[in-house]
């Protein structure tokens, strides 16, 4: 499998306090079947997202473990000061060298403006991939925007506590009328932690399976996030 959401790096977010605790989620992804983990810190108000020195950590973290690729990329939160850092220079926020870029949609824009960030980036020459759409208000209150921007280019992917019923009933509902609908392209792991948020997948791709099959369900954590990581388009 493959974990395109992962907040593996230590002293970089709200992820890891400790190079022991990524250790950690890189023991536990592998143990969970995981193969390549791209490692995705927050880029917002809160957090600076420095692409080089993330990439020391994640060579550190490769090197340590030549059983699991990781690669780099950023959770990019949609707002003007992120948009106009991105329109001089694209390729500092994408996933790998490919031009996916994961996308956290802001609360506190609204929906038309959230939609207008998005076409900067498709604008860009770009391919939005939506994190956790299924923990954003926007869709719990206009679901109907979800598929206009599916629509509109982006990928979408839910996380896998969702499934399993990690932050409640109503998202886990959300999270499978999102899958039967057939709008989600790639099931994640949003690991933050080794114990309470870890990066593990087979849970979730059991809990899918039930709901769409296990073909399309091990298509959302294998083939489709594999085509992300190689920068191939998802048909």
């Amino acid at each position: 499998m493959i974990d395109i959401h992962c907040h593996l790096l230590p002293f970089t977010d709200d992820g890891p306090r400790s190079w022991e605790d990524a250790y950690a989620m890189c023991e536990l992804a592998i143990q969970n079947g995981i193969s390549h983990i791209v490692a995705t810190p927050h880029c917002n108000s809160r957090y600076r997202f420095d692409r080089s020195a993330a990439q020391e950590k994640v060579d550190h973290l490769a090197s340590r473990f030549p059983a699991l690729g990781v690669s780099i990329g950023c959770e990019f939160t949609l707002g003007p000061s992120n948009l106009d850092a991105i329109a001089s220079c694209p390729d500092h926020f994408t996933i790998g060298d490919t031009g996916y870029i994961l996308v956290e949609l802001s609360d506190g824009l609204r929906p038309r403006q959230n939609e207008e960030g998005l076409q900067e980036l498709i604008g860009l020459g770009l391919k939005p991939v939506l994190a956790h759409v299924e923990r954003n208000t926007l869709f719990r209150k206009h679901p109907s925007l979800f598929e206009d921007w599916i629509s509109m280019g982006c990928i979408s992917t839910v996380t896998g506590n969702s499934l399993t019923g990690f932050f409640g009933h109503e998202i886990r509902a959300l999270t499978e009328k999102f899958l039967k609908r057939g709008w989600v392209d790639c099931i994640v792991s949003d690991g933050h932690d080794p114990v309470r948020r870890p990066p593990v997948l087979s849970g979730a791709v059991a809990a899918a399976s039930r709901l769409i099959g296990l073909v399309a369900a091990q298509r959302l954590v294998k083939e489709n996030p594999e085509r992300i990581v190689a920068g191939s388009p998802i048909p």
